[in-house]
């Protein structure tokens, strides 16, 4: 723009000099002079002012397309468009844009490669498992207590950290496909319990619940998975100087006007210094006992709940215990 309104000026200053010499030779005839070469000069700037803005749309319209797919093609195109002093800078522009592509191109195709590679291992590991559990289900007699409960606190901890593995996977998908349908939280609930019982009964947790059915809508294997973790850190941080307890309330939140599923307990809570960061990947915060944490079960609720369109909430005080809510949107069926 300050390229154009350069030669405008110059322009309208050649015809300013050119008018006054007019009024100098010819004064007769001044008017009619100056009528006409007002009229070349506007007529002259408007062509030219309609000729550079259409290779200026061209040139940006070529641009583009170099940017979007930096081929041969796109840049002899643009070079077409541009003063041979240009020529050599896109040249090498054009060249560094196709290098980056093709990089990106094969960072695509490697991470799309491993993230199919963690799925198919981690449904071809779920048969040993499982395997592993049944197994222990019915040779428990043949094992004693101690080792049983090792054996089967090792296996739930496999399971849990796969789930995790394969979630993440999942997260980080262009498109993640959930099933949402109506689900019982009840039964919900109760699966995920009788799913951790023996962890529970090997670590003498006390689960009290206060629970009604909820008409929610959700996706149900996300949900055992959310639930799953809020379990298994309530028991992984339990206070093991007092008697530990879980509770688990679900109701209506008036309130908020949505349904609610509240896990509670009395373990080790966290440093009010970690609790903004607790969703944080990889955070495992400063006290003594989070240092076995990964830092990637709340990441995981949390990125799930947002998806889901779950609202949590939190509380915590530090050898206290730990509290957080679920908060669910009421669907009209």
């Amino acid at each position: 723009m300050i390229k154009q309104s350069y030669w405008v000026l110059l322009l309208c200053l050649n015809s300013g000099f050119f008018i006054f010499l007019a009024w100098l030779a010819y004064p007769e005839t001044f008017k009619l002079l100056v009528l006409t070469m007002l009229m070349f000069t506007f007529g002259t700037i408007f062509l030219g002012i309609v000729v550079t803005k259409k290779q200026q749309r061209t040139q940006h319209k070529l641009f583009y397309q170099l940017l979007k797919e930096p081929s041969v093609e796109h840049e002899m195109k643009l070079q077409q468009t541009v003063k041979k002093i240009h020529s050599a800078p896109l040249h090498d522009l054009a060249v560094q844009l196709r290098q980056l592509h093709d990089a990106l191109q094969e960072a695509n195709y490697q991470s799309s490669e491993y993230e199919s590679f963690i799925e198919s291992w981690v449904h071809e590991i779920k048969t040993p498992l499982s395997l592993s559990h049944f197994i222990l289900q019915n040779r428990q007699h043949e094992m004693s207590p101690f080792v049983y409960q090792r054996l089967n606190r090792a296996n739930i901890t496999i399971h849990d950290y796969v789930e995790r593995i394969l979630f993440y996977a999942k997260l980080q998908a262009t498109h993640v496909d959930y099933n949402l349908k109506a689900i019982s939280t009840t039964e919900c609930l109760e699966d995920v319990l009788l799913e951790l019982d023996s962890l529970v009964e090997e670590q003498h947790v006390h689960v009290q619940t206060n629970m009604e059915d909820l008409p929610i809508i959700s996706d149900d294997r996300a949900l055992h998975f959310i639930l799953t973790q809020l379990f298994v850190n309530a028991i992984k941080y339990q206070n093991t100087h007092i008697d530990s307890y879980i509770w688990i309330d679900t109701g209506f939140d008036d309130s908020k006007g949505c349904y609610y599923i509240q896990v509670a307990d009395n373990g080790l809570g966290i440093l009010q210094a970690d609790l903004p960061f607790i969703f944080d990947k990889g955070f495992t915060g400063n006290a003594p006992h989070q240092k076995q944490a990964t830092g990637m079960g709340l990441f995981l609720v949390k990125k799930l709940c947002d998806d889901l369109q779950i609202e949590i909430e939190f509380d915590s005080r530090y050898r206290e215990g730990f509290t957080i809510q679920l908060f669910f949107p009421k669907v009209n069926r």
